[in-house]
């Protein structure tokens, strides 16, 4: 009763010292902790630190809106599902860099305080203290360095490297990201699919545990068009484009603007085949 009378002062974020023995649950298992088929039968435990209420639930599921999430970061990143990608990530860079090292790339760090360039988006400028009233500016694309690799004599390289670019915020946007940047001379084109089909590959197999098949399919512009409408297909997608101008055009006086169209495409949908001639659709 007196360590019961202890343990109602505890808090969520409380840091305890237990004394007392492990024993089993028996069927009373708790399938949703780790720990669930053991309890501990407390004979004494101590408060070695309190804690405030934390401002949200600090657990996988939480009630937290993204807003209050950042401000506490530092809480939010105790979360197992924010633990997980992280090292989700560093798994994926290891591999990024184990697998281009194996075909002889040589990472380079390139500067990030630059010259301003005039094209893409707006640049980020930080204010030099040496030459007053100029600025660096952040690059928009590690690419900016690649020429004088090349015409140095430097194959092959590649970097893990932050961009920085002054857009309005939207779902593909922000203001910082980070991109693998690879640069080879004297290749062609397969090479280069080649390389990064290889990198993928080696991704997914030592990170999640998933094999492509090998080679990846591929498909030129016009076959992703004609069959998808749209450069970047997803391929998982079944109710591909066909192409009906023939069939469509100069068949009816009911359906001017197939004639006055440059090309008809429809989607076909799987399904029972209808018997027109008895009109069994209308049922």
């Amino acid at each position: 009763k007196e360590i019961y009378e202890k343990a109602k002062a505890v808090g969520r974020e409380f840091v305890l010292q237990v004394t007392g023995k492990v024993k089993s649950r028996g069927k009373d298992v708790n399938k949703e902790r780790a720990t669930g088929a053991i309890e501990i039968v407390a004979t004494d435990f101590k408060i070695l630190n309190i804690s405030k209420t934390p401002p949200f639930l600090i657990q996988d599921d939480t009630d937290a809106k993204e807003e209050t999430r950042l401000k506490h970061r530092y809480l939010d990143l105790r979360r197992n599902k924010m633990k997980e990608c992280l090292l989700l990530r560093n798994r994926v860079t290891i591999m990024v860099r184990k697998s281009l090292n194996e075909k002889e790339f040589c990472e380079v760090e390139t500067p990030v305080l630059i010259k301003s360039t005039p094209e893409g988006a707006r640049d980020f400028v930080v204010p030099s203290r040496t030459f007053p009233g100029n600025f660096f500016a952040l690059p928009q694309s590690p690419q900016t360095f690649k020429q004088l690799l090349m015409v140095a004599g430097l194959d092959r390289y590649f970097q893990i490297v932050k961009c920085f670019r002054d857009e309005d915020l939207r779902n593909d946007r922000q203001p910082e990201f980070t991109q693998i940047d690879c640069e080879m001379s004297f290749v062609k084109q397969n090479d280069v699919l080649s390389t990064f089909e290889d990198m993928m590959y080696n991704i997914f197999a030592e990170v999640v545990g998933h094999k492509f098949p090998m080679p990846f399919p591929r498909l030129t512009w016009d076959e992703a068009m004609k069959t998808y409408g749209i450069d970047k297909p997803d391929l998982r997608y079944d109710m591909k484009l066909v192409e009906l101008t023939d069939l469509a055009k100069g068949k009816s006086e009911s359906f001017k603007i197939f004639d006055a169209s440059e090309i008809v495409i429809g989607i076909r949908i799987p399904g029972d085949e209808i018997d027109y001639e008895s009109k069994k659709w209308e049922s």
